[in-house]
Parts: C-alpha cells; sequence; structure tokens
C-alpha cells in the first residue's frame, strides 16, 4: 500500500472550520483529583462545557465509582444532554465492567464507549488479566 500523497486539507493552507474538540475534564480531571468532584458539581461543571460549545464531551468511567455511574445516569434520566451533543465514557476491557457501562449508558441518544487494555503487565496481573 502505497502511502498517501495528498490530505485536501492542506492544500488550503489553513483550517475552515474548528475540528469537533471532545472535553474530558469530567473524567480525566475529575479522577485526578486530591478530593472528586461531587454530584451536584459534575453536573454544573456539563452544564458550562455546554455553554462553552462543547459537542462531544466525556463524561466520566462510569464503572469506576458510584458518583461516576449515578451522574450519567442522571444526564440521560433527566434529558440534560442536547440532541446535538454525544457524550463520551471510558471503560476497561473486562466483561464486567462494560456490562456496568452500558446499563449507565441505558436510554442515551448518542455515545461513544472508549474501551482500553492496560499495558502495564503489573496493572493487568493486579486486575487478572495477565497470566504470564
Amino acid at each position: 500500500m502505497h502511502p498517501v500523497q495528498s490530505f485536501k486539507w492542506t492544500e488550503k493552507g489553513y483550517i475552515t472550520e474548528a475540528p469537533p474538540w471532545c472535553s474530558v475534564d469530567l473524567r480525566d480531571g475529575n479522577l485526578a483529583l486530591i478530593v472528586p468532584m461531587s454530584l451536584g458539581e459534575k453536573l454544573e461543571y456539563f452544564q458550562l462545557l455546554l455553554q462553552v460549545g462543547f459537542k462531544e464531551i466525556e463524561v466520566g468511567f462510569p464503572a469506576s465509582s458510584e458518583t461516576e455511574f449515578v451522574s450519567i445516569r442522571r444526564l440521560i434520566e433527566e434529558n440534560l444532554i442536547p440532541d446535538d451533543v454525544t457524550i463520551q465514557v471510558l471503560t476497561q476491557s473486562r466483561e464486567h465492567i462494560i456490562k456496568k457501562t452500558f446499563e449507565a449508558l441505558q436510554g442515551a441518544n448518542k455515545e461513544v464507549v472508549h474501551l482500553y487494555n492496560s499495558t502495564s503487565v503489573a496493572q493487568r496481573k493486579r486486575s487478572g488479566v495477565c497470566y504470564s
């Protein structure tokens, strides 16, 4: 297979419209805090991201904690996600965690599920995924 010879967008020399940006603050930012955001703070932050204009928002890692799970359910059950917004979630590639993630997403209109598998042997051994 030959390398791509041309990218149409680069021929213009400039970008004509903003690419889709996805905020990951409700997951990465929240999980990195010493004191994670409360349910109310997460919902308030989601509204702020909508006001800024984000159309793709990673709303959490629903299997990681009850607050993460409940905040996603509230967004869906209370119809807080506009029709033109796609929510995204993160899940580890383990059956019970994937099931919990899809349980959290029941009723969502537009969603993206990011699956990951740890490359760290130590983490894989600790979680029972690595057999070597």
